[in-house]
Formats: C-alpha cells, sequence, structure tokens
C-alpha cells in the first residue's frame, strides 16, 4: 500500500525497474492542491513494496509524465491550485530529487504525451479550462531541453485517445472537443510537423483508453459518450493504419472509462485493461477476445494507474471510487 491515497496521478518504470508514483489528488472530492499532490513513492517489484522519494516543485493533478531518453522523468502540465500549469518537473532518479523543467508555450492538461522515434516528445490539444480545449501542439526536444511549436490539430481535444504508429506518424482520436465527444480522428507525421485527417472512430468517445497492438492496429476502448459519464462503452475498435479506418473490436466485459494510463500491453500480444470497474480484464492477442482476470479491486477504481513491471507482471496503482475518494491500495497482477 502507498503512505498516500492517489488519483489522477502518474506512475512510470524507470530503467532499474522501479516505478515512479508522482502527484494526483489525495482528498476527498479529489480537491486541487490536496497535501498528496506535491509527494512522490518509489515502488520497489524486488521487495515489493513502496519507499519514499523526493516532492514535486508544485501540487500537480491530471499531469502527464513520460521517461526520457536519459532516463529521468519529466512531469507535464496539469492541475494545481492555482489554476492550470505549463510548467513542468524533472525527476532524476540518481538523486532522488525533482527540479523545475522547461515550460511549455502553454498551459495544458488531459494530455496523452507521445514519444516520436527521434525521442522527441509530442505535446497536443488538452484542456486549457474546465471544459476549453486547444488544438495547438509543440515539441520537447530532450537533447536540448527546449519545448517548440509544431502543427495544429484540426480541432480542439481533451482526454482523447493516442499512439504511435509503426511507421512513426501518431494517431490521435476522439477526446473532448468544444464541449462536444467527438468521432474524429487525425494523424501527426513528425517528417512534416503537420496533423492530417484520417477515419473516424466508430462511436465518439472520451476518457478511453488505447495501445498498439502486436500486428501494428491500435485498439481503442471503453470511454464516455458524454461529458458526465452517463453514457458509458464497453465497445472497442480497432484502427488499422494501411486503411485508415476503423472497425468494430471485440466487446470488453464491463464498461469502462477515466483509462488514460489504465492499461499495459504484454510482449507476447496480449493486453491487460485495469479500472472503470471492479474487475480488470484481459485482451488476448491470439483470439482477440477479452476474458476476466482473477480477483478484483474491490470497487471500481477511476484514473487507476497501470504500469507494466516485466514481461509478465503489472502494478495496479490508486484510483478512486465512484464517491470519488481515492485509494492508496495497490495490486499486482501476473499474467496467467
Amino acid at each position: 500500500m502507498m503512505a498516500v491515497a492517489r488519483a489522477v496521478h502518474s506512475a512510470t518504470r524507470l530503467r532499474d525497474g522501479r516505478i515512479l508514483v508522482a502527484g494526483g489528488c489525495s482528498t476527498n472530492g479529489c480537491d486541487l492542491g490536496s497535501a498528496g499532490g506535491s509527494t512522490a513513492e518509489l515502488f520497489d517489484p524486488l521487495q515489493e513494496r513502496f519507499e519514499p522519494t523526493g516532492s514535486l516543485t508544485v501540487s500537480r493533478d491530471d499531469h502527464a509524465a513520460v521517461l526520457m531518453p536519459d532516463g529521468r522523468v519529466m512531469l507535464i502540465g496539469g492541475w494545481a491550485a492555482t489554476g492550470l500549469l505549463a510548467t513542468t518537473d524533472i525527476y532524476d532518479p540518481a538523486t532522488g530529487t525533482f527540479s523545475p523543467g522547461p515550460t511549455m508555450r502553454s498551459g495544458r492538461a488531459g494530455i496523452v504525451p507521445v514519444t516520436l522515434d527521434d525521442g522527441e516528445l509530442l505535446l497536443a490539444g488538452g484542456f486549457i479550462g474546465n471544459r476549453p480545449t486547444t488544438a495547438a501542439a509543440e515539441i520537447f526536444d530532450p537533447r536540448r531541453g527546449t519545448m517548440r511549436s509544431t502543427g495544429d490539430m484540426s480541432t480542439g481535444r481533451g482526454a482523447y485517445a493516442a499512439a504511435r504508429l509503426s511507421d512513426g506518424r501518431v494517431l490521435i482520436a476522439g477526446g473532448l472537443s468544444d464541449g462536444l465527444v467527438t468521432a474524429s480522428a487525425e494523424l501527426y507525421d513528425p517528417a512534416t510537423g503537420t496533423f492530417a485527417a484520417t477515419g473516424s472512430m466508430r462511436t465518439a468517445r472520451y476518457k478511453g483508453g488505447t495501445t498498439a497492438l502486436a500486428d501494428g492496429t491500435i485498439l481503442v476502448f471503453g470511454g464516455s459518450g458524454d461529458i458526465d459519464g452517463t453514457i458509458l462503452f464497453a465497445s472497442t475498435e480497432i484502427y488499422d493504419p494501411t486503411t485508415g479506418a476503423f472497425l468494430d473490436g471485440p466487446t470488453m466485459r464491463a464498461p469502462r472509462y477515466k483509462l488514460p494510463e489504465a492499461s499495459v500491453a504484454f510482449p507476447g500480444g496480449d493486453v491487460l485493461v485495469a479500472g472503470g470497474a471492479p474487475q480488470p480484464e484481459l485482451y488476448r492477442g491470439a483470439s482477440r477476445s477479452f476474458e476476466p482476470v482473477a480477483g478484483s479491486l474491490g470497487a471500481t477504481r477511476l484514473f487507476l494507474t497501470a504500469t507494466g513491471i516485466d514481461d509478465h507482471r503489472a502494478l495496479l496503482v490508486g484510483g478512486y471510487d465512484r464517491a470519488i475518494r481515492p485509494t492508496a491500495q495497490a495490486w499486482l497482477f501476473t499474467e496467467p
């Protein structure tokens, strides 16, 4: 169990196998700037326990986190008690400390950072208020430690699905756009720094999840069809980059949403989908179907994180229940 209850936090696997769990909301109701939002912990998979590490420079939740090529971790944007953040934090595993990183050109929350083939990071769209979104995108260059603008998306998006394709382009699909859930999708081409339209999803959805499958297609799963989360989906879609079309995928065993970091793709082709319901489930790549996972999370866990430990294990951390009560609980999953 963690020292602090967390939801809307981040969890990042370090090069040495430990997992950095950082920020998030820690109070019932998920108030911005709660005490847990500036804390961080390390999970040691050998000892199977959490230990404290340095504090963030600012409390943040609904931020993004990514492992940089040099082994450090960058925490990006999100919300604080003072409002939207354009700042970043850099965590150095060698010292166990956070320090200020480069500042984005604008504050953002609800983004899905995607690492490009050259190691640069695409930061696209996101929320710039409670519901307003932006179409602007920027690139973080880890070699220079700088941010620069790149082409804009066709529409503003927050809480969208995103994944890098095998050819280096990036798929961005769905999300909330100008207060409406959208089914549209587009592709970012790093070679030109521009976005172009591709086929639309069969269902408008946001706050779902996405992962790249072993065959090069992209699985998009769950999500909500409305802002209030009253229309939840157990359906999935599969994007085929060779045709630019979305096809119906297998149906999950439970409807799920608030899943931005709640899945783990294993090397053998299976995908763990956790959160959004009390019982996780496993997408079997060989049969292209979902099956239940033994055990339960005890309650629906929204904004839970799932992080791969090795080729067959994952760490599930935190999340809040339907009454918006974050938990400090953690679970270990082993692929059957």
